[in-house]
């Protein structure tokens, strides 16, 4: 059960930094994308829920393992 929880953490965490990269390139326009979409927003969001699930991972590790 451990070892699932720490392979979903890891993934969390790449996802989460690959997320947040992506809106730091967009809200920089850096990658340039039609406004209507709102991806700049919804990576944000995205990358906020990814890096709380790896966050609540990482202090069951801290504190109950």
């Amino acid at each position: 059960m451990e070892q699932v929880l720490w392979d979903i953490a890891i993934v969390a965490s790449l996802l989460g930094f690959l997320f947040l990269i992506f809106a730091f390139l967009t809200g920089l326009r850096i990658i340039k994308i039609k406004p209507k979409f709102r991806a700049h927003k919804k990576a944000a969001l995205a990358a906020f829920g990814v890096v709380s699930v790896h966050a609540l991972i990482m202090f069951y590790f801290y504190f109950f393992a």
